[in-house]
């Protein structure tokens, strides 16, 4: 479905929100043009035309997804309607996708189910750890958002109807990094590289004590 737009997007009151909204201004910036920081969720009325979010960790229930004129339009690490719901990119890896795909739809009520302005798939590979795949993340929602952005400037706005399987993903907590210790190494490897060594580092429990696994990917060729 193809919706044509009432105003130029010099015209269009623009909102980002969510933990991620940096990423987005970055974007906004280097096409010049205006936005709005929204810190909240009731800081969104109908003054907007369209607010986007990344990074957001929770279901926007009515009146505020229809509140702009437009929506709202938010990002997922998958393809959906494949991996809805949480921790994505661990997910990615667990479930041997060839590519971290970003997704940019617009919001409902239901979880990650709205219709789809565009999809951007970047490879990923055995060696990708948590970091790389962030940054990763972080490029293919700044290439969603500029194509989007590309739309508006012409003046519509492109959205598809999700097709294919559903599935959701549950979130992952701290105790999900436990390893299980007489699994050989190799089998545990995509376990521990999607672990974050600060915040949740990969463990396994030995006699009664919790050792702990912070990993570092070196390239052996520069050593060479």
């Amino acid at each position: 479905m193809i919706i044509r737009l009432e105003k130029g997007v010099e015209d269009l009151k623009i909102g980002i929100i969510g933990s991620r909204k940096e990423l987005l201004k970055e974007v906004l910036v280097q096409e010049n043009i205006n936005y709005v920081v929204v810190e909240q969720i009731d800081d969104i009325d109908d003054t907007f035309d369209i607010v986007f979010g990344t990074g957001i960790y929770q279901l926007i229930k009515e009146p505020y997804l229809s509140l702009p004129a437009y929506g709202m339009v938010f990002f997922h690490e998958t393809p959906l309607p494949e991996g809805k719901g949480n921790s994505p990119i661990q997910w990615t890896v667990f479930n041997k996708r060839p590519n971290l795909t970003v997704t940019a739809f617009k919001a409902t009520e239901g979880m990650d189910a709205g219709a789809i302005l565009y999809q951007y798939n970047i490879p990923i590979s055995s060696l990708d750890t948590l970091e790389i795949l962030d940054n990763k993340r972080n490029i293919g929602i700044k290439k969603c958002f500029s194509e989007i952005l590309g739309e508006l400037k012409q003046g519509y706005i492109v959205l598809r109807t999700q097709t294919g399987q559903d599935s959701i993903s549950q979130r992952r907590t701290p105790e999900d990094s436990e390893l299980e210790p007489n699994e050989a190494l190799l089998n545990l490897w995509d376990k521990i590289r999607v672990c974050d060594n600060n915040k949740f580092p990969a463990f396994f429990k030995l006699k009664g004590k919790k050792i702990i696994i912070r990993y570092k990917v070196e390239d052996l060729s520069q050593n060479e």
